[in-house]
């Protein structure tokens, strides 16, 4: 049996600090994104309810993954348990204990864990030496005693660089939630089960306010509401009460442009925010200025919206549309909230630059070839790419929502555009591994075809973030070399 320990201080009181890691989503908002994701989060007030994650393996940013269930098992006044269900380990128990002190808040998180006989993170003793020597390792020791040193020596250490980054990502939504701090709102979420849609619903909840959303399956729970945009049908009771509507529904666009996967692009977006906005209008019509319906809708869009080549072209949201799908695309996107706008629902487009995220998006899709030192720029690389953190585009979410001000389109990207050569150069500095040459465009070609790699690898966007920063927007990853270390850490 080992034992791992690490202590935090947070400014905030102790009831503060406890509340926020008490409430649905602190899980999820916990989590570093290189060390695994959260794919169902149970009530942690509630004994015996249950997380499921996927933890990573360490050394692989995220790439390769083993199930994991953790139960809640006991809680006091100062403390709270949660234990392994189902893993790697033979045994796992995590415990936090909070002491108050003058000006300050101490957590002491105390992790007892138990590997699998003869096994290292559910490999074998075999298999983690070789893993380990292909980092250089030097392994003292052979047998059982041996490999459980190993195995104690590689866990402590990945627990370190996890709680490491668990401080950090605390104290930052303990002072993001600080600054919104709001009476309990009612919020209904479209696409809630996406990337971008859990850490929204996540910084949410954290901040004590309720979040219903819509899916397209049979509800399971009771914050569940079903819809059906290709039919359209939505259950509108999701809206009795709720003060606002997010949107972040869509087919993926990482994948090729065929005709029929454009078609899919195009329709989602369409179908479903022509649905919401529609069905607001409604709503807010038979409301009456009662006020017992929403009165925000906050859509997703793209800063694809200006089309490919803008070159360095300062792009505030002024600017005028681009040609191209995906300015097609998104101009239509737009163009589709009119209805609750015109209804009087004050409507934000929120023109997303490129998420810089270990769980998704482009960079997951590069991610083996950097790792490989195989992974660089396309074309000339002098490209203008407009980044976002994935924290920064749920956070900006959130301030759209309490910014009454704040309507119309908003680029949601951080306040340093760089170039594509500078961007490869920077994921490959953060994994500490070379990016230095150009990939022919045929290569991303097999993956999007050439029309793909015309709109994405190829496209030159310098969107502005200015509108959101005088808005009062305070980024949590504004420097790109920062956010990529806390993204992409090994």
């Amino acid at each position: 049996m080992a034992t791992f320990t690490h202590t935090s201080t947070f400014t905030p009181s102790q009831e503060t600090v406890k509340t926020w890691l008490t409430r649905p989503g602190a899980l999820t908002r916990a989590t570093p994104h290189w060390s695994g994701s959260v794919k169902k989060e149970g009530d942690p007030q509630d004994l015996g309810s249950q997380a499921h994650l996927a933890s990573a393996l360490p050394f692989t940013s995220g790439l390769l993954t083993l199930p994991w269930t953790a139960e809640h098992v006991a809680a006091g006044e100062d403390t709270f348990t949660d234990q392994q269900a189902k893993g790697p380990f033979s045994s796992w128990q995590h415990t936090h204990d909070f002491f108050e002190t003058p000006g300050r808040t101490v957590m002491r998180d105390t992790v007892t864990y138990e590997l699998l006989p003869g096994e290292e993170l559910g490999t074998s003793a075999q298999e983690a030496e070789g893993k380990a020597k292909q980092q250089g390792l030097k392994l003292l020791g052979t047998g059982r005693k041996g490999a459980e040193k190993i195995g104690d020596t590689l866990v402590n250490k990945h627990l370190t660089r996890v709680f490491d980054a668990r401080e950090r990502r605390i104290a930052a939504d303990l002072e993001f939630q600080e600054r919104y701090a709001h009476d309990p709102i009612t919020v209904v979420i479209a696409g809630a089960s996406g990337m971008v849609g859990q850490q929204v619903s996540a910084l949410l909840t954290g901040g004590g306010h309720t979040v219903r959303t819509l899916v397209r399956r049979a509800p399971q729970a009771e914050n569940e509401f079903r819809w059906d945009p290709a039919a359209g049908e939505i259950d509108t009771e999701a809206f009795d009460g709720a003060q606002a509507v997010i949107h972040l529904g869509g087919a993926s666009i990482n994948q090729r442009f065929t005709e029929q996967n454009k078609k899919a692009i195009l329709e989602s977006r369409i179908q479903s925010t022509t649905l919401l906005a529609n069905t607001l209008a409604d709503v807010a019509r038979k409301d009456g200025g009662a006020g017992q319906v929403p009165h925000t809708f906050i859509c997703a869009s793209a800063v694809g919206f200006y089309g490919a080549d803008r070159g360095t072209e300062v792009l505030t949201e002024d600017a005028p549309a681009g040609s191209g799908f995906l300015a097609e695309v998104c101009q239509q996107w737009e163009a589709a909230t009119e209805p609750a706008k015109e209804a009087g629902l004050r409507t934000v487009n929120i023109r997303t630059g490129l998420v810089q995220s270990a769980l998704g998006g482009m960079l997951k899709v590069q991610l083996p070839l950097f790792l490989t030192g195989t992974g660089g720029y396309v074309g000339s690389g002098e490209q203008m790419q407009s980044w976002v953190s994935l924290d920064d585009i749920a956070g900006i979410y959130v301030h759209a929502l309490f910014t009454d001000s704040l309507q119309g389109p908003v680029n949601a990207v951080a306040p340093t555009p760089v170039t594509a050569k500078k961007l490869a150069k920077t994921v490959g500095a953060a994994l500490k591994r070379p990016a230095v040459l150009p990939i022919p465009p045929a290569a991303p070609a097999l993956l999007l075809k050439k029309e793909g790699v015309q709109e994405l690898a190829l496209a030159s966007q310098n969107a502005s973030a200015d509108k959101l920063v005088k808005s009062g927007y305070v980024f949590f990853e504004p420097a790109l070399r920062q956010a990529l270390e806390h993204e992409l850490v090994r």
